[in-house]
């Protein structure tokens, strides 16, 4: 890497560090001295997260007990697992890599909608933090997320719903946390590039259909527009959840082995 590039790395990490701080200040996201297990996909924003995260645990007095973890799955079922070059790259950052096989029952029909899928791997994510020692996992949801999900819940439900940037499950025993709160994508996007960060595994097969595509093309549709309100949405979620805290969420319901 030259220098120049070095040098626009450092600053543009230097950027995004400081939101992540401002975020880990204001919603507690990450404690030091924690067990922390860094939810890794194999997508650009869960890699960027990954380097953010070392980056930000060389700095403070008491590191995380940082971990990779990656559930083999996706919308087709059960997968090998992460590609050799993100692997290779987990191992240059120092960060171990755990892999966990989803628990399904063999009664699901595929592919899986998105509900189904997202439930199996966040239940799966929990229950395998917790067996390796992590009472936290970061999840690597930015503001763009948090905007599109409120929307969502507004489209489909009538009834928006911020996604908190923390929540307990399993009585209090592991916390889901979202460092990347307050970054916005198109960041993310440019500090995967400086970095080098390894290119992402295949689109999920239902990402074209999904609920979630739909509210990102009304969002384009607004053209110059979509900055200002995505901040102003942004701005609503957040105050929202300033005024109604976030309750404990009980244990997953159990699935047949």
């Amino acid at each position: 890497m030259q220098t120049t590039d070095r040098q626009r790395l450092e600053r543009c990490a230097g950027r995004l560090l400081g939101k992540l701080r401002r975020t880990a200040r204001r919603w507690a996201v990450l404690p030091e001295g924690c067990g922390l297990a860094v939810a890794v996909s194999g997508g650009s924003d869960s890699l960027a997260m990954a380097y953010l995260l070392t980056e930000h645990n060389r700095r403070i007095k008491d590191p995380l007990k940082l971990t990779a973890i990656h559930v083999c799955l996706d919308a087709s079922g059960a997968t090998s697992g992460l590609s050799r070059d993100i692997k290779a790259w987990l191992e240059d950052r120092g960060l171990p890599l755990v892999e966990v096989a989803p628990r399904l029952d063999g009664s699901e029909e595929l592919p899986l909608d998105c509900f189904a899928c997202g439930r199996a791997r966040r239940r799966t994510l929990l229950e395998g933090a917790e067996a390796h020692g992590s009472s936290h996992v970061a999840l690597g949801h930015h503001a763009d997320d948090v905007v599109e999900t409120w929307l969502m819940s507004l489209f489909y439900t009538g009834s928006p719903e911020a996604m908190p940037p923390l929540r307990s499950y399993f009585a209090g025993a592991v916390t889901v946390t979202r460092p990347l709160y307050e970054l916005q994508k198109g960041e993310l996007n440019r500090l995967a590039r400086l970095a080098e960060i390894p290119q992402p595994a295949a689109a999920c097969v239902r990402e074209d259909a999904s609920k979630r595509q739909k509210i990102r093309e009304v969002l384009t549709s607004l053209g110059k527009d979509q900055k200002l309100v995505k901040r102003q949405l942004f701005w609503a979620a957040t105050r929202q959840l300033e005024t109604t805290p976030v309750q404990p969420q009980p244990p997953i319901p159990e699935t047949k082995n």
